[in-house]
């Protein structure tokens, strides 16, 4: 993630910054395609969503990256944008951002739009729900 989040509405603690650098971190780490990372960041009963692929759940996504990895693709590239959070209740908090990502097959990145749902749980953030669809060519901005 390279750019600075913004925090939302909702809930707030004393240490709203540093909720903002773990949970940037934490997405940071989803685009590394490492397997375990998904296995343990992402909650048993969590929801993912992808333009291409539909609705799938942690271990479909888990057997996924395995595949991935096997056939020699990794993301090269990660660029974010337009980063956002939204803490609507103790203990829930949503990531929105533009993301620029090249696998390392593709000679061009491809632009995705993503959210994620992060519920806080066990002394940590796990993911409760995450969506990555194509963004749609934004008019007079710079891409990310």
């Amino acid at each position: 993630m390279t750019d600075r989040p913004r925090e939302q509405g909702g809930a707030s603690g004393t240490d709203a910054g540093g909720r903002l650098d773990e949970l940037t971190e934490i997405e940071r780490s989803l685009w590394s395609n490492d397997a375990a990372i998904y296995a343990t960041t992402f909650l048993p009963e969590a929801v993912l969503v992808f333009e291409n692929v539909g609705r799938i759940g942690r271990d479909d996504a888990v057997a996924a990256i395995h595949g991935e990895v096997a056939a020699g693709r990794h993301w090269t590239q990660v660029d974010s944008a337009d980063v956002t959070l939204i803490r609507p209740d103790e203990g829930v908090a949503v990531l929105s951002y533009r993301a620029r990502a090249r696998w390392n097959n593709e000679p061009a990145p491809s632009e995705y739009i993503c959210t994620t749902v992060y519920a806080h749980r066990d002394a940590r953030w796990r993911v409760v729900a995450h969506q990555q669809t194509s963004a749609p060519a934004r008019r007079g901005h710079e891409r990310p």
